[in-house]
């Protein structure tokens, strides 16, 4: 059986529902902890004796400590349950707005909590907090913002550049230096060429293109101008054309007439590709407004067929060398690019010198036999690149350290920009055998550096623009070139003008 009495519950009602309960009976008692009987402990004693006498075994439901010690206090079997913690605060906050007395009288009931220190804080930090509110709303603040220009500079040195392995190079060496490494790049080349020993019958024929012009230019084509498709093959004019002048809009139109030449723009035969579908796009080649702009094109009005060729080719021992030789040349002459398009190490930057790059040819094949009946002959090197390259961290490092030996009161270092950097090539030296130096450009961003403020910007705002307009104040601080953007917020909103207390003006400088 379960009992509950409520704070309203006079001593007569609880004391007569007790004496009813039958006898050997096992019960739950709650009673509201504000209940006047817990102001008596002489109540509770005719309470255990009512029970004893009945030999009723009595459980008495607590939710409060105090109202559970009190019960441990007088010796009466208890069941505590903790208020939900949620409902326990929410029943806090809302006796201290609705209903102070009561919550203070809660408060100082339990003076060693937790919850009582958290309160007299609470209350002090509220107390403090109106008097802000009412301090900010008699006497105006103003929060200024300030963004800072940025300022770049470029810097030119000449850097050492040593072999990592030299480590007592930085230290002896007067000058700022960075350290290279060496990698190697192992690389195939391909190559195909004609061969030159030929017999063959051609069986031409010409096809007609319409040519768009979006240009207002007119152009003179010469005979023999050259169109080339997306893929490299090319197409000729049998005569003199005149492209009239068009519009962006409303292209001018012209058919010409054109015949395929026997190479297309990689100097190999074309064969049957000569023959191209209806509506392939072609260009000219040598014409920038053409090839490259897109602005002049042309469209083939049918398809190219009926081309034919003969041939009987044959492969000479000059063909095989003439291949080797173009081979090895183009490695020569290509090296610089090669190795930059295939390095990829990670946060690194290649010293792409013609001269800091040096080959080794592995080997060469020219897979076929003289007087082989074939119109193509293929082959490869295979080669090592051994180049060097220097680290991101490294560089930054240097460039760093050439700032913090020209050091400004006046200025801040923001950022390097990477994207900057030139080496100047043309003018680099060998120092020693395996040491370089090598003109180096790199752009840095810099802005005032409000933080020290030498020149003592931010008094003179503070100083200047008290009593003025927030407009007018705004433009009176964009006068400064340190300055690049500023914003300005008066409290109260009512406000538009800014305090007269220097205090009372905050400037702010977004870095």
């Amino acid at each position: 059986m379960k009992f509950f009495f409520v704070a309203e519950d006079s001593l007569y009602k609880i004391f007569k529902t007790l004496e009813k309960i039958p006898k050997w009976k096992s019960i739950e008692i709650s009673i509201d902890s504000q209940h006047s009987l817990f102001d008596n402990e002489r109540w509770w004693k005719q309470i255990k004796e009512i029970l004893d006498k009945k030999s009723i075994k009595a459980t008495f439901v607590t939710k409060t400590e105090t109202t559970r010690r009190f019960f441990e206090k007088i010796w009466l079997k208890t069941k505590h349950i903790e208020k939900n913690k949620f409902m326990k605060y929410l029943r806090i906050i809302y006796l201290f707005f609705f209903d102070i007395k009561k919550f203070h009288l809660n408060t100082f009931q339990n003076r060693k909590s937790y919850t009582f220190i958290l309160v007299i804080w609470f209350e002090v930090l509220f107390v403090l907090w109106i008097m802000y509110l009412i301090y900010s709303l008699i006497i105006p603040g103003a929060r200024i913002e300030i963004n800072p220009s940025q300022q770049i500079e470029t810097i030119i040195y000449n850097f050492r550049y040593y072999p990592v392995e030299d480590q007592d190079y930085p230290r002896y060496s007067r000058f700022l230096s960075v350290p290279y490494y060496t990698w190697s790049l192992d690389y195939r080349y391909n190559m195909s060429m004609n061969a030159s020993n030929v017999k063959f019958l051609q069986n031409p024929s010409v096809w007609e293109i319409k040519i768009f012009n979006k240009t207002e230019k007119q152009y003179a084509l010469v005979p023999n101008t050259r169109f080339i498709t997306e893929d490299g093959r090319l197409f000729q004019t049998t005569n003199r054309i005149e492209i009239p002048a068009g519009y962006q809009w409303v292209p001018w139109e012209l058919i010409i007439r054109v015949k395929a030449m026997d190479k297309d723009d990689n100097d190999i035969l074309m064969w049957d590709r000569w023959n191209i579908a209806k509506w392939t796009t072609l260009y000219i080649k040598n014409l920038k407004q053409s090839l490259f702009l897109k602005e002049i094109y042309a469209v083939a009005l049918e398809d190219f067929t009926w081309w034919t060729i003969t041939s009987d080719w044959k492969v000479t021992q000059k063909d095989i060398d003439i291949l080797s030789e173009k081979m090895v040349s183009y490695i020569s002459q290509q090296k610089k690019n090669i190795v930059s398009q295939n390095f990829n190490i990670k946060d690194s930057l290649l010293l792409a010198f013609n001269d800091t790059i040096s080959t080794t040819i592995k080997k060469i094949e020219v897979p076929h036999e003289v007087w082989e009946n074939t119109s193509l002959l293929n082959g490869y090197v295979d080669i090592s690149f051994s180049f060097f390259y220097i680290k991101w961290s490294d560089l930054i490092r240097a460039f760093s350290e050439y700032i913090a030996q020209r050091p400004s009161n006046k200025t801040q270092l923001v950022s390097i920009n990477k994207n900057s950097l030139v080496f100047f090539e043309e003018d680099w030296l060998t120092e020693k055998n395996s040491t370089f130096i090598i003109p180096t450009k790199i752009e840095i961003t810099q802005w005032y550096d409000f933080k020290k403020d030498v020149v003592g910007i931010v008094d003179d705002i503070k100083t200047y623009i008290v009593w003025w307009d927030k407009e007018t104040a705004r433009n009176y601080i964009l006068w400064f070139p340190e300055v690049a953007s500023v914003k300005i917020k008066i409290t109260p909103a009512w406000y538009n003008s800014i305090p007269k207390l220097r205090s009372r003006i905050r400037v702010n400088v977004q870095n």
